[in-house]
């Protein structure tokens, strides 16, 4: 029987395999940002669960820091450093973040709030501006405190009495707008880091495929 030699030529697989091998860091780098996306969206909605009417601020925590890229395969999520100022208490334990007077707590009592029952931005300064509010203890009691319209400005003061009005002022009688409380310990857990972990779990298989297929997709 007369032997028979068969050759094969490989380069043209070799050299898709070799693309192949250079869209692996392309790969990887996509795969890890869309994990630190999906990461950023759920730990943002989980906010909505933890705390009761969160203001919008609170919802938009959580950011994607870093970027992976093909020379550097390293994504960083992370709470941005306004809000991570008084969210790490309840991530790590401890008492709530104060800011001002030893460590206490300025809650509001008849003052006014905004839409998530919190003090406004700014709200503090604009009252202590005004000659009826002033900052003091009264009766024990260390807070905000409004004093009583007097007969001009209840009768002849037009423009301070739309202002009490707003703020809803008694006629008679101190009006405790804020109160200075002692700090205590936070109630709740925000599981920032053990939710992440679930996450990359959950979704990391879905993320490297799609990632893949998009390699081979860019590789033709």
């Amino acid at each position: 029987m007369a032997n028979a030699s068969i050759k094969i030529d490989t380069r043209a697989i070799q050299r898709q395999l070799s693309d192949m091998a250079k869209q692996i860091p392309f790969a990887t780098a996509t795969a890890l940002n869309s994990i630190a996306f999906d990461v950023m969206r759920k730990e943002n909605d989980s906010m909505a669960e933890i705390f009761d009417n969160p203001r919008p601020f609170t919802l938009r925590a959580t950011q994607v820091e870093k970027k992976a890229s093909k020379t550097d395969l390293t994504a960083v999520v992370s709470l941005r450093p306004a809000q991570e100022r008084y969210l790490l208490p309840y991530e790590e334990g401890g008492q709530h973040a104060t800011s001002g007077n030893a460590g206490k707590l300025l809650v509001p009592v008849d003052g006014p709030v905004d839409r998530y029952g919190q003090i406004p931005k700014g709200m503090i300064a604009r009252l202590m501006q005004r000659p009826d509010v002033f900052a003091g203890t009264i009766k024990g009691i260390e807070g905000i405190w409004q004093r009583p319209a007097s007969g001009n400005q209840r009768n002849g003061g037009k423009g301070v009495k739309g202002r009490l009005s707003t703020l809803g002022a008694k006629k008679t009688g101190l009006r405790l707008l804020y109160a200075w409380r002692e700090n205590k310990s936070v109630n709740k857990s925000l599981g920032f880091v053990d939710r992440a972990r679930k996450i990359i779990d959950a979704s990391s298989p879905q993320a490297l495929q799609a990632a893949i297929q998009k390699a081979i997709r860019t590789a033709r």
